[in-house]
C-alpha cells in the first residue's frame, strides 16, 4: 500500500555516480525483483546495481524485505497529515474511505510497478513476516484518528477494531486488484470505497 516509486533513467554528467537516496535504492530493487524474482535477487546484487557498497545499503535499509516496502514510513506520515486536516463534520466512514484512497493514489504511469510491489508484499513469505511491524504502525495511525473522533484511546475497542477492519479492507481490495489483469487505479479506488461500506 502507498505510493510506489518508478525506476527512472535520470541523466547525469559522465563519470559521476547518481546521488544515493532510499527511493533510488527502491527503484533499483524493484527493477531487479521484476526481472529476476524476489527470492533470486540478493542484497549484494541490489547494492551493485545501485552503485553502492553493501554496508552503505544497510545504512538505508535493515534488509531486503525493508527495501521492498520502500518508504512506507514516509507514507504513513503523509496519511497522518491528511487525517489531521479532515474537517470534523466529515462522517468517520467517509473520512476513512477518503484517506484510504488518498493513501493509495499514484501516477498512472506507475500502475504496473505498484501492482508488482503489491504482488510481492502479498505473496512472498519473507515479506509477509516483515509486514507485521509495518502494519502495526499503519493501524496505529488509523486508530489514533478514530480515537480522537470518538474521545477514546488508541487501545480502546472501537478505535482498535476499526483500524484492523480498515487494514483488512485495504488488503482484500489489493488482493482482488492484483489478480485482475489490466486493472487500473480507478478500479483499486472503487474496491477500497466499496470495502469501507462495512465500517460504522
Amino acid at each position: 500500500m502507498g505510493t510506489p516509486e518508478m525506476p527512472g533513467t535520470e541523466t547525469r554528467p559522465p563519470g559521476r555516480r547518481p546521488s544515493t537516496t532510499r527511493a533510488s535504492i527502491v527503484d533499483v530493487a524493484l527493477d531487479l525483483f521484476a526481472r529476476q524474482g524476489y527470492e533470486a535477487t540478493s542484497v549484494d546484487q541490489i547494492a551493485e546495481a545501485a552503485h553502492i557498497s553493501r554496508r552503505t545499503l544497510f545504512r538505508y535499509f535493515p534488509g531486503k524485505a525493508a527495501i521492498a516496502w520502500g518508504e512506507f514510513d514516509v507514507q504513513i506520515d503523509l496519511m497522518l497529515d491528511y487525517l489531521s486536516a479532515v474537517p470534523e463534520q466529515t462522517p468517520l466512514r467517509d473520512a476513512l474511505a477518503d484517506a484510504l484512497i488518498a493513501f493509495n493514489t499514484f501516477p498512472a504511469s506507475q500502475t504496473e510497478v505498484h501492482r508488482l510491489r503489491m504482488r510481492l508484499l502479498l505473496g512472498v513469505d519473507e515479506l509477509q513476516a516483515h509486514s507485521t511491524l509495518v502494519y502495526a504502525d499503519w493501524r496505529r495511525a488509523v486508530a489514533g484518528f478514530v480515537a480522537d473522533r470518538l474521545g477514546e484511546t488508541v487501545d480502546d475497542l472501537a478505535p482498535s477494531a476499526i483500524a484492523h477492519a480498515a487494514l483488512g479492507i485495504a488488503l482484500s481490495a489489493y488482493r482482488l486488484w492484483v489478480s485482475e489483469p489490466g486493472a487500473d487505479q480507478d478500479r483499486l479506488h472503487d474496491l477500497l470505497r466499496r470495502g469501507t461500506q462495512i465500517l460504522a
